[in-house]
């Protein structure tokens, strides 16, 4: 035994093994087996006595005893033979019985590596690999070619989609009909979503039949794997067809055709839920809409907000006007908006109460006497802050819960109209202007007492005081004062200084990629990435570029805007069609198509201009947003050559900076209040303006009458 390095333990003989007999039988033919066979391998051979040799050291190795040399004798041998055999069948006894000891405690543990999907196609900038919900976290590799594929599809159905939701208003429809048998023609379909509820059922069973076919037979994609499908391991999204029949044979030839498709199928796939949306709103399809004006589906009456129209209803009033930010009235009738109205009165009652709550207790005093004798709790016990809520006994809170469910007993009656004055029965008292008027009144100051009430309750959970405790103690910033954590004799730009602090968020961290320095190699960096766009620095130059694009666009924008609504314009301009003053999104959609091209090639030139000598050239050491409009200016690196008239104007570097500050912070601001001008001009149809109006109000044009005639 000693030649195959085999090691038998004393006891392993004596392990019984009467309970698998069938293992029994198969020890048993086993040291058969080796009994005979043994000589055949134990014959001496003189050209075997260095391997001889190093199996003896090997067995020596495992802590066994070896003879001093090879045996030379066919007696040795036999010997040999014989003690292998019964080696053998003891040895096969040992696993049988451990076999059938430990069996059952057995078990088998397989462990697989999830697969890594960063390097994949579709991995670009400037995302890079973006999973923000986890579907690649410990998937493998079918997992991602079945996700892959499917991304794929839904990206190629909605190209074509988003094609079909333009192409037939532009170029037209089919001539004849669809289904003769039914009398539809090509021209009486929509185009849009509303073009489903057109389509007969025997067209729907042929779109499912070819889709089946496509899935399944002609287009069926080989990486889903499973029955009826085809083997896991082949690539996502290839049918085997080629790019339009050809084969493409560079690597990186076919990785950006690749990438590309991927990337306009994620584009069409947000740009065909936003149409399918905007068509779902308005009831028009995208050509419609921008042919009609229609562009803001909240203050022209069409589509779902043709149902009803709150902004007529009572509460809409200056300066706002009708305000509804968050779309409470989206997809809403009538009966939604009484119901709401009915929450924002209950609220604003509840609000001017629980605000004078918050104030009387601490001006007149409180109640003498107990407010539970059985507790022990007296009035004056209760403090006007919210902690007032633990104070309250339970039986104290079964009263509150009994009076509101009384109230609302009530409610069910006469839901807003409690009577006047409140409470005394005279319901339906006030008529006219002057019911009107009063509820007017109580909207709005409802409206206020509820963003009094939650500034009240955020101040005295900040400060741990009530209101007028805050007023007769001077504590009016929660972060400042005798109950604020003290700061130290530090200064606070030191403290953010020793502890990397953003400018702009002093409680957050400096993001990763960012300097936190104002005037540094970013002019105008304040560490303030909260999506962590930094963090790819390969892209940092081209981040900075598009932000002084777009700032410097919306700069000239809001310009714009003030010019437009101003009046200060040339009218007809270039075309014969004149253009709304008052509203710009509606003056956009007067300007004719030959107008729109030539907006659309002077952005187009100017953009590949600036590609080509200002982005492409970043690694030659020129910065972004400099487009060589003052060639001696302190830039620093290279300068780009402008293809048009430049300015002379010399700058110290430090001006230069300064100046470079001021542009950042404008196109910043400008970028904001353009996204509110465009909103606002949406809302209320009139586009707002840097100047203010100095129009004469209407008390000021007649005489004694002082009341506006909308209250």
């Amino acid at each position: 035994s000693s030649h195959f390095g085999l090691s038998v333990s004393p006891t392993s003989a004596a392990d019984p093994a009467p309970s698998m007999p069938a293992m029994s039988k198969f020890s048993t033919a086993a040291g058969t087996a080796a009994l005979l066979g043994g000589s055949a391998f134990l014959v001496p051979q003189q050209q075997g006595l260095s391997s001889g040799a190093n199996r003896n050291q090997e067995v020596q190795l495992r802590g066994r005893q070896s003879s001093s040399g090879i045996a030379s004798t066919h007696g040795t041998s036999v010997f040999s033979a014989l003690g292998l055999g019964a080696a053998g069948v003891v040895t096969a006894a040992a696993l049988a019985g451990r076999r059938s000891a430990n069996g059952a405690n057995r078990s088998i543990q397989v462990s697989t590596c999830a697969y890594d999907a960063s390097n994949e196609i579709g991995a670009c900038d400037p995302l890079l690999f973006w999973d923000p919900i986890g579907f690649c976290e410990g998937g493998s590799k079918e997992d991602f070619d079945r996700r892959r594929a499917v991304e794929l599809k839904h990206g190629r159905l909605c190209m074509l989609a988003s094609i079909g939701m333009l192409w037939p208003d532009v170029f037209g429809k089919f001539d004849g009909y669809l289904s003769p048998s039914q009398g539809l023609r090509f021209e009486d379909v929509p185009s849009g979503i509303y073009a489903v509820t057109k389509v007969p059922l025997e067209g729907w069973l042929q779109i499912l039949l070819l889709a089946g076919l496509i899935e399944t037979k002609l287009f069926g994609d080989k990486s889903f794997g499973g029955p009826g499908f085809a083997k896991y391991g082949a690539e996502p999204g290839n049918f085997g067809t080629g790019y339009w029949g050809r084969r493409i044979q560079d690597p990186a030839e076919r990785r950006l055709k690749l990438t590309t498709e991927l990337n306009n199928g994620r584009l069409a796939m947000v740009a065909m839920a936003g149409l399918l949306i905007q068509n779902g709103l308005t009831g028009q399809s995208p050509i419609d809409q921008w042919q009609s004006g229609h562009i803001s589906p909240f203050n022209d009456g069409q589509g779902y907000f043709a149902q009803f129209d709150p902004s007529q209803e009572l509460g809409a009033c200056p300066p706002l006007g009708y305000w509804d930010p968050f779309g409470m009235m989206a997809f809403q009738d009538e009966a939604k908006f009484r119901r709401n109205r009915e929450l924002e009165l209950k609220h604003g009652r509840i609000c001017m109460a629980a605000t004078i709550g918050m104030i009387v207790p601490d001006l007149f005093g409180r109640f003498d006497g107990y407010l539970s004798p059985s507790m022990g709790l007296k009035f004056a016990d209760v403090p006007s802050t919210i902690d007032a809520i633990y104070k309250v006994p339970v039986a104290g809170w079964l009263q509150i819960f009994a009076i509101a469910g009384a109230l609302e007993a009530k409610n069910q009656a006469f839901p807003m109209d409690y009577g006047w004055p409140a409470f005394t029965g005279n319901v339906g008292k006030l008529q006219g202007k002057e019911r009107e008027s009063k509820l007017l009144a109580e909207i709005n100051n409802g409206r206020l007492a509820m963003v009094a009430m939650a500034a009240i309750v955020a101040q005295n959970g900040a400060t741990g005081q009530s209101l007028v405790e805050q007023f007769t103690t001077g504590n009016l910033n929660p972060f400042v004062g005798g109950y604020a954590r003290k700061e130290g004799t530090a200064s606070r730009v030191a403290l953010r200084a020793k502890s990397e602090l953003s400018t702009s968020l002093p409680w957050a961290p400096v993001p990763e990629g960012l300097t936190n320095k104002p005037f540094g190699e970013y002019v105008g960096d304040v560490g303030f990435d909260p999506l962590g766009f930094a963090r790819n620095k390969r892209l940092l130059p081209w981040y900075r570029e598009a932000e002084l694009a777009h700032g410097r666009v919306c700069m000239l924008a809001v310009l714009g805007y003030t010019v437009q609504t101003s009046g200060a314009k040339w009218e007809p301009f270039i075309t014969r069609y004149p253009t709304d003053s008052s509203d710009p999104l509606k003056a956009a959609t007067q300007v004719p198509i030959i107008g729109w091209l030539q907006i659309l090639v002077v952005i187009a030139l100017s953009e590949l201009w600036r590609y080509e000598n200002v982005i492409s050239k970043y690694g030659e050491g020129v910065k972004p947003g400099d487009l060589g409009w003052n060639p001696t200016a302190p830039a620093g690196g290279k300068r780009p050559k402008w293809f048009g008239p430049t300015f002379t104007a010399r700058y110290e570097p430090e001006e230069w900076n300064l100046m470079k500050l001021r542009e950042m912070k404008h196109a910043r601001l400008a970028m904001l209040g353009f996204g509110f001008m465009v909103c606002q001009n949406a809302a209320s149809g009139r586009g707002p303006s840097l100047f203010p109006s100095f129009s004469t109000p209407e008390y000021a044009s007649q005489v004694g009458d002082f009341v506006p005639k909308g209250l």
